[in-house]
């Protein structure tokens, strides 16, 4: 159960925080190295990003995809709305 990451920790902390620890500490993207908490350098280029304290993304970014398909949805039924009025 427990990763590589966590086994530090020995049977202390119980196995859920441990795998807790695993998950935040597991890096997905390979592309970038973790520098300090919410900064990260891309590897073969050098260029330092800001993102999560774990995660170099926060979910931010689909949240803000979700809100700009919203707001350019409800922008098509207005004209929508318009153009039957003008009917």
């Amino acid at each position: 159960m427990s990763g590589e990451s966590s086994k530090r920790f020995g049977p202390r902390y119980g196995s859920r925080i441990r795998k807790n620890v695993d998950e935040a500490e597991k890096n997905d993207d390979d592309r970038y190295e973790r520098v300090a908490a919410g900064i990260w350098r891309d590897k073969k280029t050098g260029e330092k990003i800001a993102g999560g304290a774990y995660k170099t993304d926060t979910g931010a970014t689909q949240i803000m995809k979700k809100a700009l398909q919203k707001d350019l949805e409800v922008e098509e039924l207005e004209e929508a709305k318009e153009q039957l009025e003008d009917e």
